[in-house]
């Protein structure tokens, strides 16, 4: 049995680059894992450049020095600016990754040879081509008859586009209710910014979801706000899984970040934030096997039916005309589970 809690971390941390790379290593596995999930290839192009304008984004928001960003990256000032400027400057056009210009241009055509496919990609690398190709083939997304040079293109039939369509919009509806629900009130720009879709399709999720009483809005300062108190991705749902892994990433890093902000936290504090973690050495016949396994079902009913009462009583203090506090808080509690086994 193994645990590990998070002892309040010192003013200086002494070797935090181990730390660093560590995540680093396991964050690269969890998004290789996103990007392959379901059967189909997320393309990656642009991922090292967003993480390195993301990154230096928030060093600048925390106050560092556009020079001493710069030096943390090993560049000189001057190349940074460069850089920066280069990377906004593309963010502001509709760029394509080769991913997705080679699928749109499969899309636009009813059948298309491969011959057709490398020379309208002529000026990118022919093994690329031929790898997004196969992956497209192989995702279930394009069909392929013949081979090689001879080979001959074909997209899945509409029926299929129809599914993958309305799957894509559920998964935008439940991304912009958890962007609200997170960050809210919010206007229609903020949201799109912030879940990083297309603002038409952030615009056709905020309507969707305020007809349907997800969401609420007011006005404010000539601008329209969107908000919402409550978000659920029902157990078990095959839709909003995107969301609710989002919503459980950044509880767990909001956590951890918090409990770094604060460094030692007096004794009346530090049960209110943090984690721990527990691994509970069992086998098949084992007396606690049970009762380890069910631990997360237990606990998930038991906040779940915290949840349920305090809602009760936040619905019935609004019916009775109370005023909220201005500054109400939000307990964000996550928990997860997972077993591992050494059998082949």
């Amino acid at each position: 049995m193994v645990e590990s809690g998070p002892p309040a971390p010192p003013t200086i941390m002494h070797n935090p680059q181990l730390l660093i790379d560590a995540v680093v290593q396991q964050t690269m596995v969890f998004i290789a894992q996103l990007a392959t999930s379901g059967g189909i290839r997320a393309p990656l192009v642009g991922v090292a450049n967003q993480v390195f304008a993301d990154l230096t984004d928030e060093l600048e928001r925390q106050g560092v020095t556009k020079k001493v960003i710069a030096d943390m990256f090993g560049m000189a000032l001057r190349t940074y600016h460069r850089k920066s400027q280069e990377l906004r400057l593309s963010q502001t056009e509709e760029g394509r990754t080769l991913w997705e210009a080679v699928y749109g241009y499969l899309r636009e055509r009813t059948r298309v040879s491969a011959t057709d496919v490398h020379h309208r990609f002529r000026n990118d690398d022919s093994e690329v081509v031929t790898g997004i190709l196969h992956d497209l083939v192989a995702s279930g997304l394009v069909y392929r008859t013949g081979r090689g040079a001879m080979a001959t293109y074909k997209l899945a039939d509409q029926d299929d586009f129809d599914s993958l369509d309305k799957s894509r919009a559920e998964a935008n509806r439940y991304l912009v209710w958890f962007i609200v629900y997170r960050n809210g009130p919010l206007d229609a720009a903020r949201v799109a910014e912030l879940a990083r879709i297309k603002p038409s399709a952030s615009d056709a999720a905020l309507a969707e979801l305020t007809q349907g009483g997800k969401l609420s809005s007011i006005a404010q300062d000539g601008l329209t706000l969107f908000q919402c108190d409550v978000f659920d991705v029902p157990l078990g749902s095959t839709q909003g899984w995107e969301a609710a892994v989002l919503d459980h990433f950044q509880a767990m890093i909001g956590a951890i970040s918090r409990k770094l902000a604060l460094g030692p936290t007096p004794a009346g504090q530090r049960e209110l934030v943090g984690g721990s973690t527990w691994s509970l050495d069992v086998w098949a016949g084992h007396p606690q096997e049970a009762e380890a396994k069910g631990t997360l079902a237990r606990i998930r009913q038991e906040i779940e039916s915290l949840r349920e009462r305090i809602d009760e009583t936040n619905r019935t203090h609004a019916l009775a005309g109370t005023s909220a506090p201005d500054a109400p808080e939000r307990v964000i509690v996550y928990v997860g589970q997972n077993v591992q086994t050494d059998a082949p």
